[in-house]
């Protein structure tokens, strides 16, 4: 079919006026209506906080011994393990006492001996005090008699007491456990020679645990017996108490020892590290509440509410808990509005509606 020349005139007439539509803008639509959301406000004001010195320090056990033998001999009977509990008197290992039981022995028979010689000692003395006092002996054979007698005494009882020391050195072949605790470390084995001082099980009760740690001068004169520190592990913040002051300092490291008791329901293990909080001078810094901050995809952060009553949501890096909720380490300034509740409601651009005003 063919088109006349009027038809085609208007149908490129047409399509031009299809063209210059489509590429004109579009009418101008209504913009979108902002939520409102209530949640309580409150303002961002300096605060004094409480400036600590995070010091490091180590928990040990405030019970601890190193068993060693007060004889030479060979350990027998050591059954226990390391980590093993024991209770207070119980027979942790034995030393051989063969040499203790020949000296019993030998110490036997001298009193035997010294025995014999005072019976004819104290003969002599009843038949020659009879002669003295019949004037039978000279003074001087009779004083020479009590001597003797005297002497045979003295030999008796050295012989009785060497008994006693004797077996009462067998008494230390048998090493007890002091007091209830966990074997810590085993230094010898059995079959091993044990000699006096040589230290052959350690054990400690962790029932009754303490901190230590070395402060400086100027640390050390804040301290005093009794006080109260927190002490920082895992995450955990535990009340201990300052138990004893070592006024004279290391000359090497020029620091004091620094003992604190932990309570028993502490929840530490001896041989942990920790760190403990002493208070020095006071600062100033920003504290929210725990209500205001949130973490958003791993993110911490507040909202913080602009002059047209907008929440932004801003990230914010928080510190430690301290009274009144949390320090705020960097990310806020003095002056600002932040939503303090009902953060659950709220995304970026919600316009807020105070529901409540405080200072922060």
């Amino acid at each position: 079919m063919r088109l006349g020349k009027h038809c085609f005139l208007g149908l490129a007439l047409g399509f031009s006026t299809l063209t210059l539509s489509a590429c004109g803008k579009n009418p101008p639509q209504a913009p979108a209506t902002q939520v409102s959301v209530a949640a309580p406000v409150m303002k961002v004001t300096a605060q004094s906080l409480q400036a600590y010195a995070e010091v490091p320090a180590s928990v040990v056990a405030d019970q601890q011994v190193q068993l060693s033998s007060r004889l030479t001999g060979y350990i027998r009977n050591l059954t226990v393990r390391e980590g093993q509990a024991v209770k207070a008197g119980q027979v942790l290992f034995e030393v051989d006492p063969t040499d203790v039981v020949g000296q019993v022995q030998q110490a036997q028979a001298g009193l035997a001996e010294a025995e014999s010689a005072l019976a004819d000692a104290r003969s002599n003395y009843e038949r020659f005090k009879s002669l003295y006092a019949q004037q039978a002996i000279p003074e001087k054979q009779w004083d020479a008699v009590k001597s003797q007698y005297a002497m045979a005494q003295a030999r008796a009882a050295a012989a009785r007491a060497g008994i006693t020391s004797a077996q009462s050195q067998l008494r230390y072949a048998r090493v007890t456990a002091p007091f209830a605790g966990i074997v810590v470390q085993k230094f010898l084995q059995n079959g091993d020679l044990a000699t006096p001082g040589h230290p052959i099980l350690s054990i400690e009760n962790p029932a009754r645990l303490q901190v230590q740690c070395s402060v400086s001068d100027d640390l050390f004169v804040r301290l005093h017996a009794g006080q109260d520190l927190a002490v920082h592990a895992d995450g955990r913040v535990i009340q201990a108490q300052v138990l004893d002051l070592v006024a004279t300092g290391d000359p090497r490291t020029h620091t004091h020892l620094v003992k604190l008791s932990l309570p028993d329901n502490s929840g530490l293990q001896s041989g942990s590290f920790v760190t403990v909080a002493i208070p020095t001078e006071q600062r100033t810094g920003i504290v929210v509440p725990a209500s205001a901050l949130q973490d958003r995809a791993g993110i911490p952060g507040v909202f913080v509410v602009d002059a047209q009553g907008l929440a932004h949501y801003r990230m914010v890096r928080p510190g430690k808990p301290v009274a009144g909720g949390v320090e705020i380490l960097s990310g806020l300034s003095f002056g600002e509005t932040v939503v303090s509740g009902n953060l659950a409601e709220i995304n970026n651009g919600s316009r807020i509606k105070a529901a409540g005003a405080t200072h922060g």
